[in-house]
């Protein structure tokens, strides 16, 4: 906090005990950096010291003893010894001020009673009020908002940097689920019987893509809120260059996610190889991570601290999850269940990457498939239809993600800003 308040140029500095737990020679030398900082004549230094040796007790400027609440003396620290001689408590010779003046003001003998009452009667008076007219200028008014941005977006990626073993363990557990996913789904191919497997694999391929970013984030503002409101409070920065900085940082390690899922699941599980359909679902696993990051951020931002988001962030997976589309097909949903359908992050990608798949999408028919001679379905239309999801196009699914992360966002930035508790 030393040094923070240092870097941040304030006005005044409030140690609590600074050298406690330091050996005397980087007790002396923390104390002579402070004392050159308050000659400097830009900032005041007020602490508290614990049992100071003598040199570091004759650096202090000023002196405030109080006891019970009351001030004992206050003045030049060269004048403290002449006061408690004339009470008829001199400092012995080759004895530590800071000791012998505590001594005297602790003790319950008589006279040393009576010498704190006689030297509390003379209590000064304390303006407290004086400098309050005085404007505080806060550093975050005097830095460029995109040079805080770029500070704090350094520092996030420092951070994210320090914990990449966590990164590379989730993109190598993606590798794992893609393959997973796309050989028990493996060649689903274009007969009847694809018509069974391919929304099971198209709906795993969502909910796996949209647990790894809300989880992973879930404790992305708990886990250095203190910290934050700590700086804000001292007029560092804003708090949207902090929390754009800090998305920008963390949005940059899970980016690569669904670029490395996408194409293993893609192949293994023999979706319609067409380039441009490919890009299409490239496309909307990508808005499915971002749209999981966003819930698990305004879930975390409004929560405040991790034990209350890992509490609410799964019951919000599970709702997104129940009404994502394959176990209530929209045209199945109850009208009463259609508000929470409409939130669902789940469906929106389902149904995007389904009428991407389906849509031209000839199916054939084996032998033993046949009814009448007829094949049953030949097309991809036919399984639109009967799910119901032709009530959205691709590109509406795509726009309602996108305003769907915007006001995540927007939610979880208002947590950042406005809790402050």
């Amino acid at each position: 906090m030393c040094c923070y308040g240092i870097i941040n140029e304030a006005i005044t500095i409030f140690l609590d005990e600074p050298t406690s737990g330091l050996d005397s020679v980087s007790a002396y030398a923390l104390v002579k950096i402070l004392k050159r900082l308050a000659y400097s004549k830009t900032c005041t230094v007020i602490c508290t010291i614990h049992q100071p040796q003598s040199k570091i007790f004759q650096s202090f400027d000023s002196l405030l003893l109080m006891k019970s609440g009351h001030i004992v003396y206050q003045g030049p620290t060269a004048e403290v010894h002449e006061v408690f001689a004339k009470a008829g408590f001199p400092c012995p010779p080759l004895t530590n001020p800071a000791d012998h003046f505590l001594d005297v003001i602790s003790s319950t003998a008589e006279e040393c009673r009576d010498a704190v009452a006689l030297l509390s009667s003379s209590e000064p008076q304390v303006d407290l009020m004086r400098g309050a007219e005085k404007k505080f200028n806060a550093i975050r008014k005097l830095v460029p908002w995109h040079k805080q941005f770029t500070i704090l977006f350094r520092r996030s990626f420092r951070e994210q940097w320090r914990k990449r073993r966590v990164f590379f363990t989730q993109m190598f557990l993606s590798v794992v689920m893609a393959v997973l996913i796309g050989t028990a789904y493996f060649q689903i191919g274009d007969t009847q019987a694809s018509t069974v497997r391919r929304q099971p694999v198209l709906f795993f391929c969502v909910v796996n893509q949209g647990v790894i970013g809300a989880l992973a984030l879930v404790n992305s503002f708990p886990s250095d809120r203190a910290l934050s409101l700590r700086e804000r409070a001292a007029g560092t920065y804003y708090a949207s260059s902090y929390f754009l900085a800090k998305n920008f940082a963390e949005g940059l390690f899970y980016l690569p996610v669904p670029f490395i899922f996408s194409p293993i699941v893609y192949y293994l599980a023999g979706l319609d190889d067409t380039i441009p359909k490919f890009f299409v679902f490239l496309g909307f696993m990508a808005l499915c991570q971002f749209s999981s990051i966003a819930l698990g951020l305004a879930v975390s931002a409004l929560c405040r601290t991790t034990d209350m988001s890992v509490a609410v962030l799964p019951m919000g997976l599970e709702i997104c999850r129940l009404f994502g589309g394959l176990y209530l097909s929209p045209k199945d949903l109850p009208g009463y269940f259609s508000w929470l359908d409409a939130i669902s992050y789940v469906k929106y990608v389902y149904t995007g990457i389904s009428l991407n798949e389906l849509t031209g999408l000839k199916l054939t028919c084996l032998p033993s498939e046949l009814k009448n001679g007829v094949c049953p379905i030949t097309t991809g239309e036919y399984t639109i239809n009967q799910l119901g999801l032709d009530y959205l196009t691709i590109e509406q699914c795509a726009g309602i993600l996108l305003s769907y992360i915007a006001i995540c966002y927007i939610v979880a930035y208002a947590g950042i800003r406005y809790l402050k508790w």
